[in-house]
């Protein structure tokens, strides 16, 4: 019997934090995803969905007197803002039980320790990063798949301005790609076909190729790419072709702008839903909403 894995969506939306009455269903919280599989937990990007999460950590993984620090896997696509504004707030690092591994990728003007620990100067957070209890590593990835336990993870640039990465996670014959913040219509048409053999678009169907499950940026409307090319993110349409040319199985529709409410969402997918699902093979396409736990 396969491993069951857990992913949980605890921030979904991009750019910035947008709480209120007309984004209570699908969330307000910026980007975070929780992963968990029977002995660890992986954490994709650290907004303000984090919070919730080390909340949810520390009322359920706190190690017990004489057990080993609980190992955390957090990996960072990227440094804007909605990525890393939550980790001040992660409460298990502060606590001396957890040890928390951090994943990113370089940068082209500054370390990604310095980055992180720049978050937490004293013009813009109280409390420097030395002072978190917890047993913290940083570390930069290169293009070098790396193994955690029995998981493999494969990394590959993104399309976005200062650069980003997605990660494919593949254990016990499952796989799961995170891959927000992308802009897939400068490699491929919106019907899905690659533009002049675009090496990085090459790379992204490789990537995605054949996942269970697909979290990925799509931010726009085809109306509002046309008014917002080169700010790094994708249209709906174009998302959704890729991913079914390259054999994906579900792709959770991730990153919501902050413009769009529960109403205009609501209305997105339903124009959209029963399309994929038509389609031979068939593709399960959903709205990434704050809260779902989805087994994979």
């Amino acid at each position: 019997m396969s491993e069951q894995i857990l992913v949980t969506f605890w921030g979904t939306r991009g750019s910035i934090a947008a709480p209120g009455r007309s984004t209570e269903k699908y969330g307000g919280n910026t980007s975070c995803v929780a992963v968990e599989f029977s002995d660890s937990m992986f954490i994709f990007d650290a907004g303000t969905g984090i919070r919730s999460l080390g909340v949810n950590i520390m009322n359920n993984r706190i190690p017990k007197e004489g057990e080993d620090k609980y190992e955390i896997y957090m990996f960072l696509s990227h440094t804007h803002w909605d990525h890393i504004q939550g980790l001040p707030f992660f409460q298990p690092a502060y606590h001396p039980g957890f040890k928390l591994n951090i994943y990113g990728s370089a940068t082209q003007d500054a370390m990604l320790e310095r980055l992180l620990i720049g978050q937490m100067d004293s013009n813009y957070f109280p409390v420097p990063m030395s002072s978190l209890g917890s047993d913290m590593n940083i570390t930069e990835v290169t293009k070098e798949p790396m193994t955690i336990g029995d998981a493999k993870i494969t990394f590959e640039d993104l399309d976005h301005p200062g650069g980003a990465v997605a990660f494919r996670i593949e254990r016990h014959g499952k796989s799961i790609v995170y891959a927000t913040d992308n802009e897939l219509n400068k490699q491929f048409t919106e019907e899905g076909v690659l533009i002049e053999d675009n090496p990085m678009g090459k790379a992204y169907s490789k990537l995605v190729a054949g996942a269970d499950l697909l979290i990925a940026d799509g931010q726009y409307t085809s109306e509002e790419y046309q008014i917002k090319k080169g700010w790094g993110h994708t249209s709906i349409p174009a998302l959704l072709n890729v991913a079914h040319k390259a054999g994906v199985k579900q792709t959770a529709v991730y990153h919501h702008d902050p413009m769009h409410t529960d109403n205009m969402l609501d209305e997105l997918s339903s124009s959209y839903l029963h399309k994929f699902q038509d389609l031979e093979p068939r593709m399960d396409i959903f709205w990434a909403r704050e809260g779902l736990t989805l087994a994979v």
